[in-house]
């Protein structure tokens, strides 16, 4: 039988609030790169000094696949919510390294180490996040309204992105850039440390979800997929990733740089843009959920793919042609409602082909090679191409994305012959 509300409003509330947090002190790091690279990556000039941070922050995204296998194993032999207890804690002891670390003119390479190995941490945390807590929630919901929880769930990792943007915006805004970048910094990382107390005591008092704690109450190995099945698996919601991957890095990560550099539009004004994008992504995703629920999974997730290209791409060349604050924010404001109503459906789309003994590995591991190949690589393959003159690099790099997400729809509309009814 399904959780009661109770336990359901419990799970869901410890895996959205960690879940944001999570999240919040992932994307901290981007937020405050230049900062960063100035206290810990010492060089001849600045440009040296970014690109190492800019290194440092790439490398939470090549530890991902490492840390969703680690955890999504663990999730799926000894229960979700132990794997979500310690990768808040992981979150947070990488969080409190950048925090204290002290700077290079202090302490040397003993800061930029500390910094390094802190966001290896949050890479493998926030890896490992994804498939435990996104197996709890579909578990724990009864299975009419996955699409509706799981855009609560997919709403908090969003609503940490606007929060980030937002948070450094203000810390600029109250120190001024000068002190922001001596020390004001920081801030943003004692705040995202709430991870800890907070995560931890939420997460503590969930229930496990029913496959895992049926499991572990009978003693019993859970009935899993054949090598090449799951891999074939992990690679198709890999592929189903690579359009929200896009997305994300390019319409809301990316673009603050690119409207300052190629469409002189202020970085603020830039960064306004990518908070807007991030809310519309949650309002896209609270419809899209419950659509899904009613209407079918593919069928939004196609629908949101083909809005946000078929408005997003007019209203990039007219960006091109009219570079004003309005156009920025029209376009990456389509491009995200429509990734929102994607969303929607895509959580449970995914998690649905993995059998409870796999799906905690199924879903962190697709996902995050999906992101490490579709997302990291968004702004530097845009980046090269627009210093080549390549202005339509971003939408050229968004349309093949969203291509590649499309076939993986397809590929899966119909259940997998080895899929066997979930239980409620």
């Amino acid at each position: 039988e399904p959780h009661d509300m109770t336990t359901l409003r419990h799970n869901l509330v410890g895996a959205a609030v960690g879940n944001f947090f999570e999240w919040l002190d992932f994307t901290l790091y981007g937020y405050f790169a230049l900062a960063i690279a100035r206290n810990f990556f010492p060089a001849g000039n600045e440009v040296l000094s970014t690109l190492a941070a800019v290194t440092a922050f790439a490398a939470g995204f090549v530890v991902r696949p490492f840390g969703a296998w680690c955890i999504g194993r663990y999730a799926d032999r000894r229960g979700r919510k132990a794997a979500m207890v310690a990768t808040v804690l992981l979150m947070g002891a990488g969080t409190l390294l950048i925090a204290i670390a002290p700077p290079y003119q202090t302490a040397g390479f003993l800061g930029t180490a500390m910094v390094v190995i802190g966001r290896l941490l949050s890479g493998f945390a926030a890896s490992g996040e994804s498939g435990a807590a996104g197996a709890l929630v579909i578990e724990s919901c009864p299975p009419h309204r996955r699409g509706w929880y799981g855009a609560v769930f997919s709403a908090s990792t969003y609503l940490a992105l606007a929060a980030g943007s937002g948070l450094a915006l203000l810390v600029f805004g109250t120190l001024g850039v000068e002190r922001t970048l001596d020390w004001g910094w920081r801030i943003g990382f004692v705040v995202g440390l709430c991870v800890i107390p907070v995560g931890a005591y939420l997460r503590r008092h969930m229930n496990e979800s029913l496959h895992a704690g049926a499991m572990q109450a009978s003693g019993t190995e859970a009935r899993t997929l054949p090598a090449r099945t799951l891999a074939a698996q992990i690679i198709m919601v890999s592929a189903l990733t690579g359009f929200g991957s896009a997305v994300v890095y390019l319409a809301i990560v990316f673009m603050p740089a690119f409207a300052t550099q190629a469409l002189k539009i202020g970085q603020t004004t830039g960064a306004i843009g990518s908070t807007l994008a991030a809310l519309a992504i949650i309002a896209g995703s609270l419809i899209g959920g419950p659509w899904s629920d009613r209407r079918g999974r593919s069928g939004i997730m196609l629908f949101g793919i083909v809005l946000a290209l078929g408005i997003g791409t007019p209203l990039y060349e007219h960006l091109l042609a009219s570079p004003t604050p309005g156009a920025l924010f029209a376009f990456q404001g389509a491009c995200a409602f429509g990734f929102g109503l994607f969303l929607g459906g895509s959580f449970p789309f995914f998690a649905e082909r993995f059998p409870p003994g796999q799906r905690a590995l199924g879903i962190g591991l697709g996902y995050n090679i999906g992101v490490m190949l579709f997302g990291a690589a968004s702004p530097v393959v845009s980046t090269y191409a627009l210093s080549q003159g390549i202005v339509r690099a971003p939408l050229y790099y968004l349309l093949a994305a969203a291509v590649v997400s499309v076939v993986a729809i397809l590929c899966m509309r119909k259940p997998p012959v080895w899929q066997r009814p979930l239980i409620a």
